[in-house]
């Protein structure tokens, strides 16, 4: 079982966001295509500006990464898995809704995203990865996320969840980058303590 760390108000809130902006810059987008333009951005963004995008937990499953709550967000919105009524990821899902039933897995959006959420890097990766791997079909999108972070996680135990670190090198990071990344968790781990 994966470890998934536990979101905050603020997680969710940005993870609606960033979920809402590609939903509403796609139309009516595949839960599939949200997935993987979230975790190709969250690595750009991490490896270029050693922050993380959305602080989702991704895991690495056998079609490529998923971010845990966002997919279970969209299950609730597809019915094939409902949240519990006091779920805070009913923040994200009830902002959705399945663009036509005939079609379980398309999603459309009821509302705008709140951009004041969203930095300016933010939207710069998210734009990147929009315009890269919107009309990528599914066998090429889910080769392409199978990088050395998913196939760290998955050969050590699938559906695992994946190193943030090894998600930065996939994505490019510096050495430089990386050093600011593991001071900075390092830092984050004697503060927990």
């Amino acid at each position: 079982m994966a470890h998934v760390q536990a979101l905050t108000a603020d997680d969710i809130s940005k993870l609606k966001a960033i979920t809402l902006y590609i939903v509403n810059k796609c139309g009516v987008i595949d839960i599939f295509h949200i997935l993987k333009i979230l975790y190709f951005a969250d690595r750009k963004h991490y490896a270029e500006w050693g922050t993380r995008l959305s602080n989702d937990t991704f895991c690495a499953m056998e079609n490529g990464p998923v971010a845990s709550h966002l997919y279970n967000a969209l299950k609730d919105v597809t019915g094939k898995e409902p949240l519990r009524n006091n779920s805070p990821l009913k923040a994200i899902s009830n902002a959705l809704y399945l663009s036509d039933p005939m079609y379980e897995n398309y999603i459309s959006a009821k509302e705008r995203a709140d951009m004041d959420e969203l930095s300016a890097s933010d939207i710069e990766c998210l734009d990147q990865a929009i315009h890269k791997h919107v009309n990528k079909n599914f066998g090429t999108l889910s080769k392409e996320s199978h990088d050395i972070a998913w196939e760290e996680a998955y050969t050590r135990r699938k559906n695992s969840e994946m190193n943030p670190i090894t998600m930065a090198k996939a994505g490019g990071a510096s050495d430089a980058t990386l050093d600011f990344i593991k001071e900075n968790a390092e830092f984050d781990r004697v503060l927990a303590n």
